[in-house]
């Protein structure tokens, strides 16, 4: 249970510490006084989104610690304790702090954990219920979780074969998709990668293609710049003040001398040999020149094979030689794929035997929920009789069939059933889906009947948030019962306006907002008896009057005596 609740700085609590006792504990108080702020508190240990304006103005900070005592033998709780390298040695504690900065701080017992872990602990602990949880009893796709986890006891072995059935169906799978899949998948995956090998296979690559390619279409894109360089060149070479021509005269002049020294004759040579390299050269740029070569069509054509080339490494790979290899790799797997049809006819057989004891399970599953929910059925029923709804029929429908041919494409971890609750509160209505016939003072009833049924032997912390919303008169008192009785197994915090069900509350707990050094802020007292009398006749109309607190002394000690006979 939930022993103690710290508060600091959250939103128009500065400080509060709250002690809870075991049974039923009421919170009350004027409207707007901020009894929802305790829910907000619990709420945030239970890991929710960190808010920045729940902390009080003028502060930077906001931390909330539970203090739970639990039962040390409970194994979930001591599986989440030893992952965090704990024990659990009958108290935890959970805090958490958030700042304005963005710091969000999370700790069981003192050690560091994320949120996740908190969740986890918390949905152990605290079972929150208010107005916005009518959300979830009216959507049809949250039906069949919430039916489930009334009798999970008996689904844990079928659900925990279905997850191993489950696990070798994607197995299998995943082996006939490696083998291209089965009937015409497989045809569609052998015609797409013979079509890829081919369109490889026509690009007729080869390794240094591309850069041949940019080659030639950067010396024909320059083929006009090239040839008037080399014409140009020719005409400096060839002309009449030309090197070439300098250098015979120069060879002529050497010669006369030549015969004086063998310095002079070496001179010579070399002069022919540059001569010589020179007319080399005149012969090669003359060639170039001729050989220089322009076509338009050609060009584009040159364009558009390199443009498939890219295309190609964009789709197989950054080079050519990434696009061979893939080719190679396509090849490998297509040769794979034609040889393989024993492997899939084997995985076929394996696949069809694994769906039948899917289908198996999921038929077990269904006969489990079909016993248990007659039963919740029933007791459901009993409840909002109970509470005044004297004409209320209920029932969980199935809405969905399975069997072989579907059961592959709509089963689940929990099974192919699906769930959705059928409501009729007055008699020559027929049932009708819940979220679109109940009503807000029903849905508040009903809301308690299905938490009783649901925390009858939780042993958790159960946070009713207003559930009396819409309820007023005799029926208040039935819902006090109510709360009582779910009070009998669980810790129950229960904030109310009605006095027909704080009678009922082994705890009184006021919540007030007043000013303090022009702040306003919130506290939180724990009543003792007479307090408590007070605090219901003002909830009955008048604290000062004496027969206002008569009344609230007379239901008070009728409320004791329906405890006592419990």
């Amino acid at each position: 249970m939930l022993s103690t609740l710290r508060i600091q700085n959250l939103a128009l609590i500065e400080k509060a510490v709250v002690n809870f006792e075991d049974g039923f504990n009421a919170l009350t108080g004027e409207t707007g006084a901020g009894k929802s702020l305790l829910v907000d508190a619990l709420l945030f240990l239970t890991g929710i989104r960190a808010d920045k304006t729940l902390i009080k103005s003028g502060q930077d900070y906001a931390r909330v610690d539970g203090v739970f005592t639990v039962d040390t033998a409970d194994r979930d709780i001591a599986d989440i304790m030893s992952n965090i390298g704990l024990d659990n040695d009958g108290t935890i504690v959970i805090s958490r702090y958030f700042s304005l900065s963005g710091k969000n701080e999370c700790r069981i017992n003192g050690e560091l954990v994320t949120l996740n872990i908190i969740r986890k602990l918390s949905a152990i602990l605290l079972d929150i219920f208010g107005q916005n949880d009518s959300l979830v009893l009216l959507d049809p796709d949250k039906h069949l979780m919430l039916t489930d986890a009334m009798f999970a006891d008996r689904l844990v072995e079928p659900k925990g074969r279905l997850l191993v059935e489950l696990n070798e169906l994607r197995k299998i799978d995943t082996q006939i998709k490696e083998l291209g899949g089965l009937d015409a998948d497989r045809e569609n995956n052998i015609r797409l990668i013979q079509f890829e090998i081919e369109e490889i296979d026509k690009a007729d690559l080869s390794i240094g293609l591309e850069e041949d390619l940019k080659s030639r279409i950067t010396l024909m894109e320059n083929s006009e710049k090239i040839h008037r360089t080399l014409v140009d060149t020719l005409e400096l070479l060839n002309g009449e003040y030309s090197i070439p021509n300098a250098i015979k005269i120069a060879t002529n002049n050497i010669q006369q001398i030549a015969d004086l020294n063998t310095k002079y004759l070496e001179i010579k040579d070399r002069l022919n040999s540059v001569k010589y390299e020179l007319e080399d050269i005149v012969d090669d740029i003359s060639k170039s020149k001729d050989e220089i070569y322009y076509s338009e069509s050609e060009l584009d054509a040159l364009n558009d094979r390199l443009q498939d080339i890219k295309d190609l490494e964009r789709k197989y790979g950054r080079t050519i030689a990434d696009v061979l290899d893939k080719r190679d790799e396509l090849n490998i797997k297509l040769q794979k794929l034609l040889g393989a049809d024993a492997e899939l006819e084997k995985l076929r057989h394996e696949k069809d035997e694994c769906l039948h004891r899917i289908l198996s399970v999921c038929n077990e599953l269904h006969e489990i929920r079909v016993r248990e929910i007659a039963l919740f059925r029933d007791r459901l029923v009993k409840e909002l009789h109970s509470l005044g709804m004297k004409n209320a029929r209920f029932d969980a429908v199935f809405t969905q069939k399975f069997d072989i041919n579907n059961i592959e494409s709509i089963v689940t971890p929990d099974g192919a059933d699906r769930l959705e609750y059928m409501f009729s509160a007055n008699l020559g209505v027929e049932l009708r889906p819940l979220s679109k016939i109940i009503s807000g003072g029903e849905m508040s009833r009903f809301m308690l009947a299905f938490k009783s049924i649901q925390n009858s032997d939780k042993h958790k912390t159960c946070i009713f948030d207003e559930i009396d919303a819409g309820i007023g008169g005799e029926i208040g008192g039935v819902v006090g019962q109510k709360i009582c009785n779910v009070s009998r197994f669980n810790q129950v915090i229960c904030i109310t306006h009605l006095p027909t069900i704080a009678v009922y509350a082994d705890n009184n707990y006021r919540i007030e907002k007043h000013d303090e050094n022009g702040i306003t802020v919130t506290t939180v007292s724990h009543l003792n008896s007479q307090e408590k009398v007070v605090e219901i006749a003002r909830m009955l109309g008048n604290s000062g009057n004496t027969t206002t607190l008569a009344h609230a002394e007379d239901i008070i000690k009728d409320a004791n005596h329906y405890k006592v006979c419990l």
